[in-house]
Formats: structure tokens, sequence, C-alpha cells
């Protein structure tokens, strides 16, 4: 596991933390709870990730640009040998 990848776990850990204790501090009665959470939580690992990527520009996901190989002049077969 590269460097990114653990700091996108623990960033996503905290942000999923805060947000079910920011939905079980609203005051209101859910009926099935789930049905906040799930979504709110898709929402803001969403966020997460996009704000990750502008703050820390992570270069793992580019395509390495390789140089073109030059070809070696080939002796020629005509000549003096």
């Amino acid at each position: 596991m590269n460097s990114g990848t653990i700091r996108r776990l623990i960033i996503t850990l905290a942000t999923g933390y805060l947000t079910v204790f920011g939905v079980r501090q609203i005051p209101y009665e859910f009926a099935n709870e789930w049905l906040v959470l799930v979504p709110a939580l898709i929402l803001v690992y969403a966020l997460t990730v996009w704000v990750e990527g502008k703050i820390f520009k992570d270069e793992s996901f580019a395509v390495p640009v390789s140089k073109p190989v030059k070809k070696k002049a080939e002796p020629s077969i005509k000549g003096f040998k």
C-alpha cells in the first residue's frame, strides 16, 4: 500500500465517523436511520476523494510517459567489409 492509499483510508474513516455522528445529532427521529446514513456516507466519500485529489494531486493514477526509442543505424550490406 502506498502513502496515497493509506492517506485516503484515514481521511475516509475520519469523515465517515463525522458523518455518522452528525446524522445522529439531527433532532429528528428517522423511521429508518440507514436510509439517511447510506446516501450521506456516499456523498461524503465522493467529496472526500475529490477534495483529497485536489489538495494532494496524487500522481499514482497518471500514466507514465515513455520517450520514443531511437533506432540505431544498421550497417549497410553494400560497401567495404
